[in-house]
């Protein structure tokens, strides 16, 4: 790395052109680029260029270390040229438009959204836009929150027909402002410190997403468009644009240009909730948006830093948590959620004032109440349509139930005096809620607990027929009846193995006994490893011939195995069983519209 930083501080790193896809016929054509098209392309002399430097250490930026350190470097000579361009004709159109009579609110509202388009060439025509294979298209920088450093890049042209054009990013502005809400009641919209303003004194209905610890460094990254507006917008909007770049002294973010990033962020958010807990209505609950995974890598009940702190906060400022709900947020085709289960939500947190007479529990009566009210609350987030939350958000939502009985009072402590901190509460919340998956285990029947067992210690691998008819045994099973009727094993040669989601399909004969939860959770499992579009029908179509009906064992054995294969870092198994859950609710309604229709035939 240092010689790559000392190649770069000494020009010796350069650029090669590689390729130019251009639009055939029905097709794009990969052509090797021929002497003038390079020295076309370094032929460019923009006559302005963004002057600030990029920040010496932020959250997101890695670029730095390669030599680049200037907001300009992360453009050609030609992309600045056609910025710098583009920024120009916005100043001409202004005074176009006001030649022709329009009104000084008019003018500023087409230039503001002009700019804006600006701002997404400027985002899909920089040296860290990516080729997408797939789809044959560039993809913009910030397919993430982050500009990271890569090593080849595609270099739109914005005046083709092609990805990254200047009329497809006017269509997408024109796109977001027939949305626009019209006719709504008149409200306020203010920039402030949120930590030290109070806008509203009559007791307001608060919904907030504050930052999110260290995941996301804002102001920074947004100087990436700030460069570009301020030149076509300072005149519109002075107090905004008053600086080169952003401010950022006062920014709620656990930021490394900070001295101590950790407690800076503590401080602001401590001061925010605080502030909010003395405005807000004890009508309304107050909502805070929060997408921040619970837990981190290592597991085991250990909460992340991000959420510990928020948590902190909350209760330091006298609320009660009433409630955690995932709220869908997410695209699904993101860079960091294909063929992941990231986190495909927000969570809402919701929260009352605590009263000032809460009393004081101890560690026995926290852990007694855990036992006596948990099961339940998580029996109303697993069953039914309203609630029915997916495997992958479960984490987030059960520690809602389990704070909620912890921030109920006011302090809760060991025999020694001492306090039981939130990330301890979170450990305990987290070992209850484990208990409670491995109870449902208990409305299994026999086999699929058998094969549950297999699975966890074997995985689809072959296993010693002994051990295995032992597992059997404690089970009042026996191998060879479990092989013969259910197609769950094959036993061969002193080796037992679970047959793979693979075996069933839909070309496998049904039993003519009733479906364990094991082969209908597999069965379905089979339609949602496909990639055709029949994947609730199939499974719905499983789910009918169920000669028990019982579907709801078939999805507590799919939450069981998707937190397995989620525990073993396996996350292309997981998503199935996630994707199961998710759609179980449609593939009941759908099985029971084949039953009835099933039912008027014969009639």
């Amino acid at each position: 790395l240092d010689y790559v930083r000392q190649q770069a501080r000494e020009g010796k790193i350069s650029e090669q052109m590689t390729a130019i896809a251009a639009e055939g016929d029905k097709k794009k054509l990969f052509i090797s680029p021929t002497d003038e098209h390079v020295q076309t392309a370094l032929s460019a002399e923009p006559k302005w260029r963004p002057t600030a430097t990029l920040p010496e250490k932020a959250l997101g930026f890695r670029v730095q270390n390669y030599g680049i350190t200037n907001w300009h470097q992360l453009f050609t000579e030609r992309q600045l040229l056609t910025l710098t361009t583009f920024s120009d004709l916005v100043s001409e159109v202004r005074s176009q438009i006001i030649q022709d009579g329009a009104d000084d609110n008019y003018v500023d509202a087409v230039c503001t959204y002009l700019a804006f388009v600006v701002g997404k060439i400027a985002e899909g025509n920089c040296k860290f836009t990516t080729w997408h294979n797939s789809h044959q298209k560039v993809a913009g920088v910030f397919s993430r929150q982050a500009v990271a450093m890569i090593w080849d890049y595609a270099e739109p042209n914005p005046f083709s027909k092609f990805t990254q054009n200047w009329t497809g990013q006017i269509e997408w502005i024109a796109k977001a402002l027939v949305l626009l809400p019209q006719n709504v009641s008149h409200g306020s919209a203010y920039q402030a410190d949120a930590s030290t303003t109070v806008h509203a004194n009559d007791g307001p209905i608060i919904v907030t997403d504050p930052p999110y610890y260290d995941n996301i460094g804002y102001a920074d990254l947004s100087d990436f468009f700030y460069v570009w507006l301020r030149p076509i917008l300072r005149d519109t909007y002075p107090e905004l644009f008053a600086g080169m770049l952003t401010p950022k002294a006062e920014e709620m973010v656990a930021a490394p240009r900070f001295e101590d990033p950790r407690q800076h962020f503590e401080d602001r958010l401590n001061q925010t909730l605080k502030l909010i807990r003395q405005r807000c209505t004890d009508d309304y609950p107050s909502s805070i948006f929060y997408a921040y995974k619970q837990q981190e890598e290592e597991r085991g009940g250990k909460t992340s830093t991000g959420w510990e702190t928020m948590l902190n906060a909350l209760i330091d400022s006298g609320f009660h948590i009433i409630g955690t709900w995932p709220m869908r947020t997410e695209m699904t085709n993101r860079s960091n959620a294909l063929e992941t289960n990231s986190l495909a939500t927000s969570v809402v947190i919701v929260c009352r004032p605590r009263p000032e007479d809460t009393p004081i529990a101890t560690r026995s009566q926290f852990l007694s109440k855990l036992k006596q009210e948990l099961p339940a609350a998580l029996d109303k987030l697993t069953s039914g349509t309203r609630a029915h939350i997916d495997p992958v958000d479960m984490p987030q939502a059960t520690f809602g139930p389990g704070m909620g009985i912890y921030s109920r009072y006011g302090q809760v402590i060991r025999n020694n005096g001492k306090s039981v901190p939130v990330r301890e509460a979170l450990k305990y919340i987290n070992n209850a809620v484990a208990t409670y998956l491995d109870e449902q285990q208990g409305s299994l029947d026999d086999e699929s607990r058998l094969c549950l067992g297999l699975v966890t210690q074997h995985g689809f691998d072959q296993g010693r027929y002994g051990d295995v008819e032992t597992m059997a045994r404690a089970s009042n099973l026996a191998i060879s009846t479990v092989n013969d009727i259910q197609h769950l094993m094959t036993a061969q040669g002193g080796t037992v193995q679970l047959n793979p989601i693979q075996y069933f399909s839909p070309e496998l004969k049904s039993s003519d006994r009733d479906t364990t939860a094991w082969e209908g959770c597999m069965r379905m499992a089979w339609h949602f490893s496909q990639e055709d579009g029949k994947r609730i029908p199939g499974a719905a179509e499983v789910a009918a011939n169920m000669l028990n009906g019982n579907t709801d064992n078939v999805e507590t054995l799919a939450r069981i195995l998707y937190d397995h294969y989620d525990r073993k870092n396996q996350p292309s198994n997981a998503l199935i069983y996630n994707t199961l859950v998710h759609n179980m609710p449609e593939i009941r309604s759908m099985a029971g519209e084949m039953q009835r229709a099933n039912q008027s035939t014969i009639i």
